[in-house]
This record gives C-alpha cells, sequence and structure tokens, in this order.
C-alpha cells in the first residue's frame, strides 16, 4: 500500500510526484533492463545475473556446438570472452550492495584474460555444478550439485561435517576454454579454490596493481539507486 501511495502522489506536488515517478522508471530500466540501456553500452543489469541469463545462452550455444559432434574443449573454446565476461558477477552493477558504491573497477580489478570455465567430477566421473552466489550475499558456502540438483559435495565449514567434502568425494577440475584449455587439477586445495571462484561464475585472471584494487564489491549507479526492497 505503502509504494501505492508514493507511486500516485498528488500530481500538484511539483517535487515529490515526478521525483517517485522517476525512481521507479529508473529502478525498472537499470535493474531488469531495456532496449535503451543497451548491453554494449551500459553493461549487464543485476537481473541478469540472479536469472542465470547468460549462463543459459552459453550452455545453449555449447550444446549446440555439442550437437555438431565436437569436442566439450572445441565447444568451450568457441565462447566469445565478452559473452563469458557478461557471466561473472563482478559485472553485476549491484554487488555492492546499498552502501558500497564507486567505479566497480575499484572491487576486483581490470580483466585480464578468461581462465576457462571449470568443470568438476567426482571420483565416479559424474559432472558436479557450483551453486552460485546470489547478487546480495556477503559469503555463501560452496555447494556442489550434480545435474539433478542433490548435494554432492561442499567445502565444510566443520570438520566434523566433512561427509560431502572434495576430499572425500574426489572432486576433480578441468578447464575447457580460455587460457587454461585442457588443464586439469585433483589436489584438493587448487580444487576447492577455483570451486571458491566459480560462486562468481566464469573465471578470469584480474589486475588489482594497476588500479589499486582492493577486492571489495562496489555497485554502480546502476546497481544502488532506487532499492526498491
Amino acid at each position: 500500500m505503502a509504494l501505492y501511495e508514493l507511486a500516485v502522489f498528488d500530481p500538484s506536488d511539483p517535487v515529490l510526484d515526478p521525483m517517485w515517478r522517476q525512481a521507479f522508471v529508473v529502478a525498472g530500466t537499470m535493474w531488469y533492463g531495456s532496449a535503451t540501456t543497451p548491453i554494449e553500452l551500459f553493461g549487464p543489469t543485476r537481473y541478469q545475473w540472479d536469472q542465470g541469463y547468460f549462463q543459459q545462452e552459453i550452455y545453449r550455444r555449447v550444446g549446440a556446438v555439442l550437437a555438431e559432434n565436437q569436442s566439450l574443449s572445441e565447444a568451450w573454446s568457441k565462447i566469445p570472452e565478452k559473452l563469458a565476461f557478461y557471466d561473472y558477477i563482478g559485472n553485476n552493477p549491484a554487488k555492492g550492495g546499498l552502501f558500497r558504491a564507486g567505479s566497480m573497477d575499484n572491487g576486483d580489478g581490470i580483466a585480464v584474460g578468461w581462465l576457462g570455465h571449470p568443470i568438476f567430477r567426482d571420483k565416479e566421473g559424474c559432472e558436479l555444478f557450483v551453486r552460485r552466489m546470489p547478487t546480495f550475499f556477503e559469503t555463501f558456502p560452496v555447494v556442489l550439485v550434480d545435474g539433478d540438483g542433490i548435494v554432492r559435495a561442499d567445502v565444510p565449514f566443520r570438520r566434523a561435517e566433512s561427509k560431502y567434502s572434495v576430499e572425500q568425494v574426489g572432486v576433480t577440475v578441468e578447464f575447457y576454454g580460455g587460457e587454461l584449455n585442457g588443464v586439469s587439477y585433483s589436489d584438493p586445495t587448487t580444487v576447492k579454490k577455483y570451486a571458491r571462484r566459480a560462486q562468481l561464475g566464469e573465471i578470469f585472471e584480474l589486475d588489482r596493481a594497476t588500479l589499486k584494487s582492493d577486492g571489495v564489491f562496489r555497485s554502480s549507479p546502476r546497481g544502488d539507486d532506487d532499492d526498491p526492497q
């Protein structure tokens, strides 16, 4: 009811009425995207990350190449770096929340190159998928699920809860496409490192030195203005 009352301010009010109307328009176009905010110019929107928009498009393209009897490595090598970069949480304009606004480059730095798409497998060869971090989470448990969404591995908080730990399950990771194409790792420390990074989408090498980036995600004006929550 409160939002409705704000949206229908008395038109005679010369300040509040146009301000709130503009706020709703800005929130809608910047958070959801519109024809007037093209990705090439403004970058991805918040809800494109939350809905896995680019992840679905990447998987669609990979599936199309695999249908032509090409290898997994060839399929991922045909994914443009720009498309992979869109599928990275650092491009989410709302990732810094409401109170850490500023240049997004000051957070994670400048992207140097795509390392490739990591595919995790357990010791039986079953492919596992890292559950991705939602927009407004500061931390998120590292959980790996199978194609049916069943938890198969994780990075436990306590040793007593290590039934599904990377070590117990025997998780390995192999990269397809990008700079690490064909490289695989089986040591638990490295596997867990890339699992944590896979929470943030596609994995990129980042230059933090040039801009003295501190690793704390920022929200751009597109992400922190007019939060309807």
